[in-house]
């Protein structure tokens, strides 16, 4: 009697190695290779926000560091026709508008909301060693994007090439959107 039993145990073990890959038992090779994919995507999203935070740190230097005394103007747009809406040149309202940027410290995804208003912050270019004074041209600083019905907004420094996203408080979105008259 043993001897059937034996051999359909033998018979089962001999079905099920050749069938073990049908019922999806990972290949360890695999599971190996996964793991490694895994951890390199790991390792680039931990660059990326390394990318991200030095990235806001500069913002926050440059937002700090605008001396609001050399603004020559802000020019207001509308962001779906382009159209300049106000050009404010008085630099207490600019500073007053621009002021609660710098308390912003959080990073925001890509606003899905259509973009509201486009504010250029515009100041002289600096006249270097040689150059007419009557030369000198305005060079836009600071690029802010305001989006409808959010208080996320997207600051761009165009002359570094610094663009993000960030979460603003409400009061901090509708002060911008107050320059627009």
């Amino acid at each position: 009697m043993r001897a059937p039993k034996t051999l359909a145990a033998l018979v089962a073990a001999t079905l099920a190695l050749p069938l073990s890959g049908c019922f999806g038992l990972p290949d360890l090779g695999e599971v190996a290779g996964r793991a490694g994919e895994i951890a390199g995507q790991a390792g680039e999203i931990a660059n990326h926000a390394d990318d991200l935070a030095a990235q806001a740190m500069e913002l926050a230097d440059t937002l700090s560091g605008i001396d609001y005394g050399k603004v020559s103007r802000l020019v207001v747009r509308d962001a779906a026709t382009g159209e300049a809406v106000r050009e404010v040149t008085d630099q207490a309202e600019i500073e007053r508008a621009f002021e609660p940027l710098s308390g912003i410290n959080g990073l925001a995804d890509a606003p899905e909301a259509a973009a509201e208003y486009v504010l250029e912050l515009w100041q002289p270019e600096t006249q270097k060693a040689g150059q007419d004074a009557g030369g000198l041209q305005d060079v836009k600083v600071l690029e802010t994007t305001i989006y409808e019905g959010t208080s996320t907004v997207t600051i761009e420094v165009p002359f570094i090439g610094l663009k993000l996203d960030l979460a603003a408080s409400t009061e901090t979105a509708d002060a911008l959107r107050g320059l627009a008259g």
